[in-house]
């Protein structure tokens, strides 16, 4: 008779048995497993407030740049300063202009016999083949571009090429004006052996240096700010041609620049001739001579230079020529 046998009850317990067999509970599927919770730092990265914070720091970093940067500017000089002017920048030229109201002009030339056509110009001025005897006058304005204010020490006329040479001929222009010219703040004589821009005398005291002496002065020019001063240049002896060259501080540093005439030439300015007789041919207007039928003639007139020289030995305010 078969033997009654024990029938064992299978359960998923674990037991060491089925351990050591590598028996257990069946591991969940790839696609049954639970979905992971988003971690905290990428909620808060996702939250509208973040945003908003972050936006603040931005721009709150980028105010204390530029306030870093304007005081740092401030503090140091500006070489020493990157992505800023250097000294030699510090100084902007804006104008350059001759102001010359009356006088007299050389011409060396005239072979095509176009002077007295040119005088009837109004822009005949700016002809380079004129050139100031005598005197000119010459309106230079300056203005700031560093941050910190620029400070100018001295302005030296430095000749070009050589000293002075002899006074020039050729032809000889008269120009007069009805107007009357300013007080001329700086003067300089060019052809003394070291010219030295000078103070114009008031009260007939004597002319002074101006940025040398006891009594030195200076300009100065703060960011933008621009100021403005004519020059007053003579010659005598001979025909100079020169530029200035400006010395002046700024953040600590010292430097320089020069100055010329527009399009950057040098200023030119002759003496006259002891004797208008030596020029070829004189040119003036209806202001320097008198004409019977209109008090303020405007018509320009042509001599020789001897026939000029004769009529104003005769009388200082000749006829004016016929035809």
């Amino acid at each position: 008779m078969p033997r009654n046998r024990r029938v064992a009850r299978r359960t998923d317990a674990l037991t060491r048995a089925s351990v050591r067999r590598g028996v257990g509970p069946r591991p969940a599927r790839p696609e049954e497993a639970p979905a992971e919770e988003t971690p905290g730092r990428m909620r808060h990265l996702r939250s509208p407030a973040t945003w908003l914070v972050g936006i603040l720091l931005a721009v709150v970093t980028v105010t204390f740049q530029d306030v870093l940067a304007a005081s740092v500017k401030t503090i140091l000089p500006l070489d020493r300063v990157p992505d800023r002017l250097s000294p030699q920048d510090a100084i902007d030229v804006v104008e350059v202009r001759d102001v010359k109201e009356h006088g007299y002009y050389a011409v060396r030339d005239d072979p095509d016999g176009k002077i007295l056509t040119q005088l009837t110009q109004s822009a005949w001025r700016q002809d380079p083949s004129f050139v100031d005897v005598g005197d000119a006058y010459w309106m230079i304005t300056l203005q700031g571009r560093a941050a910190q204010q620029v400070r100018i020490t001295d302005i030296v006329p430095e000749l070009v090429g050589s000293p002075c040479k002899a006074n020039l001929g050729g032809n000889l222009v008269q120009a007069l004006s009805q107007g009357v010219m300013d007080v001329i703040p700086l003067q300089v004589a060019v052809d003394s052996p070291q010219p030295r821009l000078k103070a114009s005398g008031k009260d007939g005291k004597a002319a002074e240096p101006f940025f040398t002496g006891p009594g030195a002065k200076h300009i100065t020019l703060n960011q933008n700010e621009t100021e403005a001063f004519i020059v007053h240049a003579t010659s005598e002896k001979g025909y100079c041609r020169w530029r200035y060259r400006v010395r002046y501080e700024v953040g600590g540093s010292t430097a320089e620049m020069t100055i010329g005439a527009p399009g950057g030439e040098p200023f030119e300015l002759t003496g006259e001739l002891s004797d208008t007789s030596d020029y070829s041919h004189v040119y003036f207007s209806g202001l320097a001579c008198r004409k019977a039928s209109s008090p303020m003639p405007d018509k320009w007139y042509e001599q020789t230079g001897a026939e000029y020289a004769r009529d104003q030995r005769r009388s200082g305010t000749p006829p004016c020529p016929k035809g």
